[in-house]
């Protein structure tokens, strides 16, 4: 019998063997789970780093084709700051047309607004209306003239010398232009001058010695009378031509000076209306 408090290997040796046994299997036991343990760790690091190596289907699915690789497109240089051709203007010679074209108006030659080398002045301006008198309603229609660039011969005795500026509305256009002609012309040197504008005194048409017969349209204004200034006869088959030119509807060369006359509506009879 074992006494109390005594080991037991003390009293039963096949005790101390079974306590060794025992012991052993409980050493095994716990390497066995300690193996285990280890086994466990081991697999689940192996796992991990596994897992760390694997690609994402994310990646794979970003991955470049060939057909966005970069170097499958060509380089092209980027513009430059250099200004186009078309930005530089291109000056090309524009010859200069003379104003008037036409050959010199020979004398005693005349020419229509149409370019008529055969029509006369009643069919190209019209026919004489009236005479229009001083003091008249037409006489108040007509209007003045002054132009400090055109020269006035003014030979008349007062109060008959201020008619060489008295016009119809319709001779001062053509009459502005002409004065532009002959400036481009001659430069400046040579100047305009009327020598005879409207006539009161029925001094045209020597050749009618009848008051009631004299025809001109002189006499209402619708006519003019002119020369260069310096007088220069040598420049007045020029100087007709320039007047066609300006817009005149008959202009004729008398040697002296050029008539020109336009088929303006005739102020007679505009105040009884």
């Amino acid at each position: 019998m074992i006494e109390p408090g005594r080991p037991v290997s003390q009293h039963n040796p096949w005790s101390r063997l079974d306590y060794f046994i025992f012991r052993k299997k409980l050493l095994h036991r716990h390497w066995r789970r300690l193996f285990l343990v280890l086994l466990t760790l081991t697999l689940l690091a192996c796992a991990n780093v596994r897992l760390e190596l694997t690609p994402s289907p994310t990646t794979l699915s970003a991955a470049p084709t060939a057909t966005t690789r970069p170097t499958s497109t060509p380089w092209v240089p980027l513009p430059t700051a250099t200004p186009s051709p078309t930005s530089t203007p291109i000056v090309r010679a524009i010859p200069v047309q003379q104003p008037c074209p036409l050959p010199d108006l020979a004398l005693g030659q005349f020419i229509s607004a149409s370019g008529s080398y055969t029509e006369t002045e009643p069919v190209a301006s019209g026919r004489m209306a009236c005479r229009i008198e001083r003091g008249s309603c037409a006489y108040d229609q007509l209007v003045g003239l002054v132009d400090p660039t055109i020269r006035y011969k003014r030979e008349e005795t007062p109060p008959f010398d201020t008619e060489d500026i008295l016009l119809h509305p319709a001779m001062v256009a053509p009459l502005a232009r002409l004065n532009e002609l002959i400036q481009a012309e001659w430069g400046g040197l040579t100047q305009l001058r009327i020598t005879d504008a409207y006539d009161s005194r029925l001094d045209h048409d020597p050749p009618q010695t009848a008051a009631n017969r004299a025809y001109s349209l002189h006499y209402e204004g619708r006519a003019v009378d002119l020369t260069t200034f310096p007088v220069d006869w040598d420049k007045y088959g020029r100087l007709c031509i320039l007047a066609h030119c300006a817009g005149f509807d008959w202009v004729l060369n008398e040697g002296s000076h050029c008539h020109a006359s336009v088929a303006g509506l005739s102020l007679c009879g505009q105040c009884d209306k």
